[in-house]
């Protein structure tokens, strides 16, 4: 019991320290950011006002927060990369990297196309809001399914399902990633997709099956955005129904490993 306290204590750390990347990287893009804008606003000739001085800096850090996530993904990827070094182990094996099932990724990567599009279609107040596109944006839509998925499905499901089982592991770790989002509701359909990415993490034992279906996820719903019509209820069933299809056929792709070897 104490043996199992410790190991969920170790994955609570761990998950602090993502979320501390994150704050590191939004202090330092907001401080780089705050600098160019005061030599810029030194510039521009108008009188000193401390109101308006705060008031540019604002204005001019708005709309970042693409870049925050580009360069807290690259801090996250670098401390993983040092901490497995550093203990003398292989990350893509202990995250499901080293293996991968063709039909479990290809029918993944549909069901992360249906899902976001049964997600458009039950949340479009959230999901249709059209964002300018650009190159870092455009990183961020692939690099942050490989982060998030080697944080949340690669480590964090191991060490949570080696303290307390499985099934509370894809729970707590669902939970935890969920609340790694802000509108309320993408809490609450974030919970659901970090439940069915979980569940194919560990019946098809490989993380691209998970990375891809977030890919897909990801990229569908930013298309969703300006392309996708309002979809009618036998449209949204038959989502359902091709969904439920292809959950099985990704979680029916993988090969079969002992319980034990997820508990580690």
């Amino acid at each position: 019991m104490k043996e199992n306290a410790i190991k969920f204590l170790y994955a609570i750390d761990c998950y602090l320290l993502y979320l501390l990347s994150g704050v590191a990287a939004a202090a330092g893009v907001v401080a780089y950011y705050s600098v160019m804008t005061v030599l810029d606003y030194g510039n521009i000739g108008e009188e000193f006002d401390s109101q308006s001085f705060v008031q540019y800096i604002a204005d001019f850090v708005s709309g970042k927060s693409s870049v925050v996530l580009l360069v807290s993904y690259v801090i996250i990827l670098t401390v993983l990369v040092l901490f497995f070094a550093i203990r003398r182990k292989s990350l893509s094996s202990y995250t499901g990297l080293s293996y991968a099932s063709f039909l479990s990724v290809f029918f993944s990567a549909v069901l992360g196309v249906m899902l976001s599009l049964l997600t458009y279609a039950l949340t479009p107040e959230v999901t249709s809001e059209a964002v300018s596109v650009d190159a870092v944006l455009v990183l961020c839509v692939i690099l942050g399914p490989i982060v998030e998925e080697l944080v949340f499905r690669g480590v964090l499901l191991k060490m949570f399902s080696g303290s307390c089982g499985i099934v509370a592991g894809t729970l707590v770790t669902s939970l935890l990633f969920s609340l790694s989002h802000t509108e309320p509701v993408q809490i609450v359909y974030s919970f659901i997709l970090g439940v069915i990415l979980c569940v194919v993490r560990v019946k098809s034992t490989s993380l691209w099956s998970v990375v891809l279906m977030h890919l897909a996820f990801n990229i569908t719903g930013a298309i969703s955005a300006f392309v996708c019509p309002e979809l009618s209820f036998y449209a949204i069933t038959g989502l359902f129904a091709v969904s439920l299809i292809m959950f099985i056929a990704a979680c029916s792709g993988g090969r079969k490993l002992p319980a034990r070897k997820m508990k580690k």
